[in-house]
């Protein structure tokens, strides 16, 4: 390794950096040569002396500049490995402001970018002084009559402004701002002079292109300096002037604009001054608002906003650029704030709490010097007359790309485009000025609109008037008749066939539009019912893409409501579906097109379950595969293969228990979403696993036997298991339906499955909750789904995979866990001990043997460590299981539980164990306690046992219930002790049994050892005769 020195670092650099090199041993040899020498002291300053040496070539210094700046990023923290010493720090940040003459613009940006990492790290701690150092070089006359120099200077505090005002927490920002005022004058004299002399000037040389420069960066400068800078702004004289210094250029330059065009930054002037603004109202609207020149800014916006409008709807982006359209964006972005502020009144949030008396005040000001009800409805006419009227670029791109065109529509961002942004800003409008703005509106629909002659841009007109109405409907539905003005107004203008072609196809996607925003607020029945007569009638007749389309958003917006009745919907459906399926799906070719289509069917087929046809949903699955074809062959129709697969599931959940009939499509399908081997496994697992389990959910044993391909795909499911958490309880629904599916037997002797188990015991206890629950779900349905015969090899198949063990190492953690959760382990043990008590009180015999000793356990991790061990008496293990399982008692609430719990813990009284007996009083309180609460039939069935029932009356009759509900349902009617074993009955067995093992006089000596009134509480429960089986 060569020593580091400024010599070797200069060569390294140049085998680095020549062309030559490129991809040679001799560049890979260089670079790892620089990464052993960035670590050691002393690199990063020959770095900068390297680049500050004009006499190296232009290639080196690039090179020592990016691999300087990196360096920052990397090691200059002092929290870092082998961060850059202090010293060197210091030497550093002595020479960043050197060669502010650098001619070369891209390497002055490198070097400011690293002053600028460095000024956020060490500001104001370690470089305190680094604004003195700023104000020293701006009052330099040498650097003042330098445009390099000062340019270079501008181009550093831009980037140290930039990256100081990002700051939001920490010492920096208020230092910052403590700081400001000592360069600021000095960079707004720069920016003046600058400004005035290229401005005052008819000619264009170098000279001026460069003032022109100098004035650009210094008013950037300013625009960070005055947002971020100042705590507010309106006290502080300097700020003020300069305020109003810029409106009276801004205007300046807007009235000149034919004589300054010709400079390549003028466009950049007028947006740097907008954004100027709108950062200052944007971050606090009453600092802006409280300027002294506040309304001037207003004002003339305003006039911007009424005088250009024609240039504006005239203007075509690709063809004379779009200045004026973001210079009215910018106005209007500023009004909206402006518009905003007023509606809330001021509301103050935690950084204003302290200026309310400056909020008011500039809600006043607004009033008195610029706000005005003129104002306000000639703001709302010029909006409608150019801003929400269609532009012909946007006639032109409906009559050439139609579907393109319908997909920015529904997309676009009111901040970029200036349709979508009148739109936005008229409701703000409306909103703020509803008793002012709704009878004026209702006025011009009802009147004006009408007695527009047919020209077209006569047409537009009313299409924008049209628009206000839909654009309203949030804020004046309370105001209007929607219902009197769709029949009276809006559907004879969509159904009149006497208007042009041309009229007409843009009058009916405006109706579809004004539906789609006001059938979610107020539209009766009877309307929504010819709503879906319209559109079914357009869906015909239409052969417009943008009309249609428009209309398929309308329909898709109304099944989506949260007040859609679906009786309503059912006579168009058949139909409505059909044209989706026949006429519009074919006719699209875009994704984005085709994905919103079946999107929309989706929707439809959710919504309106069971009413769409199975002769329909059939059709709509045969146009799955070639779609799906196209979507996994073409990455840029990638997105369109999760459309599809959504829709599969909807098909599946609709078609019920006869969605076998999609097998032969849907099981290749979620085989190869799921197949980790899959090109687009990352993309479509998640859909595809929630498609499996649907159609395990809807398979019916009645209709069909379940195909050999849901077992075969199992290995898909435990890697899922094994790598996505985050879809867990996804994968767990689909083990569920699989244990409730196949016999227990068949569940244990599965490889997949019993990989699931091995993995998820291990991390049991830091399962999500919802996963958690889905875990013991799935045993207590193994335990019940068990035939009597297998409950042996149950139980041994519960120690095999460690279920049992990850429970009890639960139960006796020393960090406890919580009553509740506790409670949902032992649910699973009592299940096991009400089958096979003797069995589990054998597995507890060996569970005790294997555990470690004291000694052992003392050293485990906190969170392994339990409170039992190999050294405590087997009785006294069995002592705590007993008091960890009635303490669980407090929080039990459902008698279902507390039902299954009595029986368990009561099932180990028949061990005979002494350490049971002894607790034999506590159980006969919880007897006592759970028949005063309960009321069982002779079949041991009770109301209270079926309050959390899937399937009720109810439910039957407002819900489609898939065939796993109705599996689950008789799982537990018929195999759940709860539901079929009397309690009082089972307590008569136990102490039958009990006087059986003890004998009579053993029995009655034991007996006697229980409080008295206890034994007579039970034994008057036990007397009363249950209510008879219904």
């Amino acid at each position: 390794m060569s020593s580091l020195s400024e010599l070797n670092l200069k060569q390294v650099l140049e085998q680095v950096s020549d062309p030559k090199n490129i991809g040679s041993d001799v560049q890979k040899l260089a670079e790892q040569q620089l990464k052993e020498w960035e670590i050691q002291p002393g690199y990063h300053y020959l770095l900068q002396t390297i680049y500050l040496d004009l006499s190296n070539s232009l290639q080196i210094r690039w090179m020592a500049v990016i691999q300087f700046k990196n360096g920052i990023e990397k090691f200059w923290r002092s929290s870092r490995t082998n961060a850059i010493k202090k010293d060197e720090k210091a030497s550093i940040r002595a020479r960043l402001f050197e060669l502010i003459d650098e001619q070369n613009n891209q390497l002055a940006i490198q070097n400011s970018q690293a002053a600028a990492k460095i000024a956020r790290l060490d500001f104001p701690v370690d470089w305190p002084n680094l604004f003195e150092q700023l104000e020293s070089l701006l009052s330099n006359e040498t650097v003042l009559r330098n445009d390099v120099k000062i340019y270079n200077i501008l181009l550093h505090i831009n980037q140290i402004m930039k990256i100081l005002g990002a700051a939001r927490i920490g010492r920096c920002r208020p230092a910052m701002q403590s700081k400001v005022p000592l360069i600021f004058n000095s960079i707004v004299r720069v920016y003046l002079q600058n400004f005035n002399k290229w401005t005052s000037t008819s000619s264009v040389d170098d000279t001026i292109m460069t003032k022109l420069q100098v004035s650009y960066i210094s008013l950037k400068v300013l625009r960070r300096i005055v947002v971020e800078g100042y705590e507010k702004p309106p006290k502080d004289e300097s700020v003020c002037e300069f305020m109003g210094l810029t409106i009276n250029h801004f205007e300046l330059l807007m009235h000149n604009y034919d004589n300054f065009r010709k400079f390549d930054l003028y466009e950049k002037f007028i947006r740097c001054y907008g954004k100027l603004y709108h950062n200052l109202i944007t971050g606090l609207p009453a600092n802006f608002i409280l300027l002294p020149c506040s309304s001037q800014i207003l004002i003339t916006y305003t006039k911007i906003l009424f005088e250009r409008a024609s240039d504006v709807y005239n203007e075509n982006s690709e063809v004379t650029g779009d200045f004026w359209e973001q210079t009215v964006i910018r106005g209007i972005l500023i009004l909206k704030r402006v518009i905003n502020f007023i509606y809330k009144k001021g509301a103050i949030t935690l950084k204003e709490r302290g200026d309310k008396a400056n909020i008011e005040a500039a809600i006043n000001k607004l009033n008195i010097e610029f706000l005005n009800e003129q104002l306000i409805k000639n703001l709302v006419d010029t909006l409608m007359k150019w801003y929400l009227k269609l532009r012909p670029s946007e006639l032109e791109s409906w009559f050439m790309d139609p579907e393109e065109w319908i997909n920015e529509q529904m997309i676009t961002s009111y901040e970029y485009q200036i349709r979508p942004c009148a739109e936005n800003f008229f409701q703000d409008l409306i909103n703020t000025f509803s008793t002012i703005l709704a009878p004026y509106l209702l006025n011009k629909i009802e009147n004006e609109a009408a007695q527009l002659p047919n020209s077209l841009d006569d047409f537009l007109m009313k299409d924008a008037i049209y628009s206000s109405f839909q654009l309203g409907a949030a804020s004046i539905s309370e105001m209007v008749d929607f219902d009197r003005l769709l029949v009276q107004v809006f559907l004879p203008e969509a159904t009149n066939e006497s208007t042009p072609s041309d009229q007409l196809k843009i009058i009916r996607r405006r109706v579809a539009l004004i539906i789609n925003e006001w059938s979610i607020v107020k539209c009766s029945e009877d309307s929504k019912k010819l709503c879906y007569e319209l559109f079914g009638s357009i869906l015909a007749k239409e052969s417009d893409k943008v009309v249609l389309l428009t209309v398929v958003q309308s329909i898709r917006t109304m099944v989506g409501d949260w007040n859609f009745n679906k009786k309503t919907f059912q006579p168009y459906l058949k139909d409505i579906v059909s044209y989706l399926l026949r006429k519009i799906l074919p006719s699209v070719s875009l994704t984005e097109t085709r994905l919103y289509v079946l999107n929309t069917m989706s929707d439809i087929i959710i919504q309106t379950k069971p009413l769409v046809s199975r002769e329909l949903l059939i059709e709509i699955l045969h146009v799955v595969p070639e779609l799906w074809e196209v979507s996994t062959n073409n990455l840029s129709e990638g997105i369109l293969s999760n459309g599809l697969l959504r829709l599969l599931k909807h098909l599946v959940s609709s078609l019920g228990a006869q969605s076998y009939l999609t097998w032969d499509i849907t099981i290749p399908i979620f085989g190869t979403s799921c197949d980790p081997s899959s090109a687009n496994y990352q993309l479509l697992n998640e859909d595809g696993f929630e498609l499996w389990s649907y159609l395990l959910q809807n398979y019916s044993e009645k209709d069909q036997k379940l195909d050999p391909r849901f077992i075969e795909a199992l290995p898909l499911l435990a890697y899922g298991v094994d790598t996505h958490t985050e879809i867990l309880p996804t994968l767990l629904e689909i083990v569920k339906s699989y244990a409730l599916i196949i016999n227990a037997q068949d569940f244990f002797n599965s490889e997949p499955l019993m990989e699931i188990f091995s993995h998820l015991t291990k991390i049991l206890l830091k399962l999500r909750d919802d996963s958690f629950y889905l875990m013991l779900e799935i045993w207590e349905i193994l335990i019940l789904n068990s035939e009597s015969s297998y409950e042996t090899i149950l139980l041994q198949k519960f120690y095999d995979t460690s279920i049992l063990s990850t429970i009890f190492n639960s139960i006796f953690l020393e960090e406890s866990l919580s009553n509740y959760q506790c409670g949902q382990l032992l649910q699973i043990i009592a299940r096991i001990a009400y089958i096979n008590p003797n069995g589990l009180m054998e597995f507890m015999t060996l569970y005790h043997s294997q555990l470690p000793p004291m000694q052992q356990n003392m050293m485990l991790p906190m969170e392994e460590r339990k409170l039992i061990s190999s050294d405590l008496p087997f009785d006294q293990m069995l002592t705590k299981l007993i008091n960890s399982w009635v303490l669980c008692f407090r929080d039990l609430f459902d008698p279902k539980i507390k039902k299954v719990h009595i029986l368990g813990l009561s099932s180990l009284l028949r061990t005979g164990s002494v350490s049971i007996l002894k607790e034999f009083s506590t159980i006969v309180a919880l007897w006592v306690d759970m028949l005063e609460e309960i009321n069982e039939t002779n079949g041991g069935d009770c109301e209270k046992y079926h309050l959390n029932d899937i399937i009720t009356d109810q439910s039957l009759e407002f819900y489609q219930l898939t065939p796993e509900q109705f599996r689950q349902h008789e799982l537990q009617k018929n195999n759940d002790a709860v539901h079929g074993i009397s309690l009082k009955e089972f307590i008569s067995q136990t102490l039958q049994f009990l006087e059986s093992h003890l004998g009579t006089t053993r029995y009655q000596e034991f007996l006697n050892t229980i409080d008295r009134k206890l034994m007579e509480s039970l034994q008057i429960f036990l007397s009363i005769t249950p209510t008879p089986s219904s």
